[in-house]
């Protein structure tokens, strides 16, 4: 790769994203979901600000991001909230997500210096599942052992404000709004025998995936999981030095 071509990521303020932008960020969102444009822009407009992530001036993926401060059962905490996470194939694997997931953690532990923060998400994609196994030690909902209460009711909580009566607790699904789908082609569960117990736990989990159904995750972000996101992301990246 010449050292012009470094993808390089840009976090805007919704508000002023342009219209050419808005333009860009339409072709990729439909190469990945079925969905009007209308809702879409609507939907991505109600976020504080979308990251997005270029090569020579080409968009590659983006994630919209939004962070707030909150209390649980009296304690204050943060969350940061992603969702519209797009990363073209060519690209994935380079830890792009990754390191916006920590530069959005540092912007957050400035505004709240002493609060947990959580980062919170839904997924109607085993890919995004994924970036919790492949990255963290401590996250759910998970396949080898249940949800505590406090993180099962905090859960509950963040779920019940953003999503309302879509919102289904004894699932720990979001039903869906019937208005945006993966396309077919974008992430679907393969039919092998041995897909592994992750992949095979987002199935079981959620399966109405397909339909516009979304799982909702959530991480903690300790010092002990940015140390297992650091250590597994420098292993991919000399994995893929190596080839």
């Amino acid at each position: 790769m010449a050292a012009t071509d470094r993808v390089t990521t840009d976090v805007v303020p919704t508000s002023r994203i342009t219209a050419d932008t808005w333009d860009e960020i339409w072709t990729l969102t439909r190469e990945f979901y079925e969905i009007e444009r209308e809702y879409a822009e609507k939907e991505l407009r109600r976020r504080a600000s979308i990251a997005l992530f270029r090569m020579n001036g080409a968009l590659l993926g983006m994630a919209s991001l939004d962070a707030w401060p909150a209390t649980f059962r009296g304690r204050p905490i943060a969350v940061i909230s992603t969702s519209h996470v797009l990363i073209r194939e060519n690209w994935r694997g380079r830890n792009l997500v990754q390191r916006l997931g920590l530069r959005s953690f540092l912007a957050t532990r400035l505004r709240y210096p002493s609060r947990p923060i959580y980062w919170f998400f839904d997924t109607f994609s085993y890919k995004s599942y994924l970036l919790l196994p492949r990255n963290f030690v401590d996250y759910w909902p998970r396949h080898d052992r249940p949800t505590p209460e406090p993180q099962a009711a905090l859960i509950a909580q963040l779920a019940a404000a953003a999503y309302g009566p879509a919102w289904r607790p004894e699932r720990g699904i979001v039903v869906r709004s019937g208005q945006k789908r993966l396309r077919a082609s974008a992430a679907p569960v393969p039919d092998a025998a041995d897909i592994g117990e992750d992949v095979a736990f987002f199935a079981r989990a959620n399966p109405g995936h397909a339909e516009g159904d979304m799982l909702v995750c959530l991480c903690p972000l300790t010092l002990r999981n940015w140390l297992s996101l650091v250590t597994r992301a420098l292993l991919r990246r000399r994995r893929r030095q190596a080839h």
